[in-house]
This record gives C-alpha cells, sequence and structure tokens, in this order.
C-alpha cells in the first residue's frame, strides 16, 4: 500500500538530488535546502553553509568557505556558542546570584534558559575553545539525575541565575572572571568548532539544513528536502 507522506519524501530524497564529482558549488532549487549529503569516495569539503534561521545558527556544522558562497561567514556558526553569548561584568567577591552584563541585556537573553559560564576569548576554530567553568554543570534537562544553572530573571543589564533539578539546593551563584555566560535554548546548544579541512570517508552521509555545498574532486550526492 502506498503512503502519502510529506515525511517519506524528506527522509528519503524524493524531493530531488545532484551528483557532483567535482569542485563545484551545489546549490539547492527554490524553497528547499539540502538536507543529506552522501559522501561515495573520502571528499574534503571547502565549503557548507548551513540555513539561517537566526543570528546563530541552527545547528549544523559549517565550513566559511569562499566570501562569494558564504558571505556571513561565522554568523552560522551551528552549535559552537548557544543563541547568544554576553561577556559579563567581574563582579566584586564570589558566590553571585545576580551577574550584570558588561554590554547590558541582550534581546536574546530570556528567563528559562540554561546556561554555562565559560572564556570570553573563545574562538569557532577552537582556538581558545569552550572551556566550561565548572561553577555551571553541564545541563542534564530532565529526569532523576536533572542538574544544570538557568536564568530566573532579567532585569536591564542584570541577570538571577538559579540551579535546576539536583543543582538547585547546592548552586551558590558565580564568581566571573573574564568571562561569558553562553545561553542555550530549544534550538542552540553549545561546542563544536567549524569544519575547515574536515575528511568525511567513503559511505558516510550526514543530515542537516544547508543552502550551499562544496566538495572536493570526489563522488557526493545531495539531497534535497523543504
Amino acid at each position: 500500500m502506498g503512503i502519502n507522506s510529506t515525511e517519506v519524501a524528506y527522509n528519503f530524497g524524493q524531493l530531488g538530488s545532484a551528483y557532483s564529482d567535482i569542485a563545484q558549488t551545489i546549490i539547492p532549487p527554490k524553497d528547499h535546502v539540502i538536507v543529506a549529503i552522501q559522501f561515495l569516495e573520502q571528499n574534503t569539503p571547502t565549503v557548507l553553509t548551513p540555513e539561517q534561521l537566526d543570528t546563530a545558527g541552527p545547528n549544523f556544522p559549517f565550513i566559511k568557505g569562499d566570501s562569494n558562497v558564504d558571505s556571513v561567514g561565522g554568523a552560522r556558526t551551528f552549535n559552537n556558542s548557544g543563541v547568544v553569548s554576553v561577556a559579563l561584568t567581574d563582579n566584586a567577591g564570589s558566590d553571585i546570584l545576580t551577574v550584570a552584563m558588561s554590554a547590558g541585556a541582550n534581546s536574546k537573553v530570556k528567563a528559562g534558559q540554561f546556561v554555562l559560564l565559560a572564556k570570553a576569548d573563545m574562538e569557532t576554530d577552537g582556538d581558545p575553545d569552550l572551556e566550561i567553568d565548572s561553577q555551571t554543570p553541564i545541563p542534564i534537562y530532565n529526569g532523576p539525575n536533572a542538574q544544570g544553572v538557568k536564568i530566573e530573571k532579567v532585569d536591564g543589564a542584570n541577570v538571577t541565575l538559579v540551579g535546576h533539578g539536583t543543582t538547585a539546593d547546592s548552586f551558590a551563584g558565580i564568581s566571573p572572571s573574564s568571562q561569558m555566560l553562553v545561553c542555550l535554548d530549544e534550538y542552540h546548544g553549545a561546542g563544536g568548532i567549524q569544519a575547515d579541512g574536515q575528511q568525511y570517508p567513503a559511505g558516510l552521509t550526514i543530515y542537516g539544513r544547508w543552502t550551499a555545498f562544496k566538495p572536493s574532486a570526489a563522488g557526493v550526492i545531495c539531497y534535497f528536502g523543504k
């Protein structure tokens, strides 16, 4: 029996595909994106441009590539630095529950977001990397072992933090020192770096939402979806 389902089309490529074994940029048709890339041979792509639904994402690997293909470059840094990262004013003392953001409250900083206290000079090439302070445990969002620190309230330049789950009773605040808060929401995580120079083996398929892809001179198939 046939199945009338857009999910089948999206998942198995019936909305179109393109093959290439030369180093040329593949662009999807109107109102489509590249949803999967199958590497038929070992390949080192030079452009991988995520669909940009937000100024800091979304969560798909990127290769900055040529300026005429990826004009926004580092703005499409996928899962690198949350929905927003905000530098903190170094507050006197320690165990501070309400901290001040040095440039004021960004409109993307919202109550309910989980936060990571990290080095403010983190770069998308991984040098320096995302070094997370132990004062903000890696979030576990649900279940009996839930933990982490999240934003309880935003008031101008000030952010009040509260512990989550098993961290609720033990969290006494943070002691920022040339650091920033990486804010996590439903669509933006943290960690990972740009994929420049990454070699993908034959037989691998990666999934995401990309607007441009340029392989090296080896066989690939790009699948299109909405």
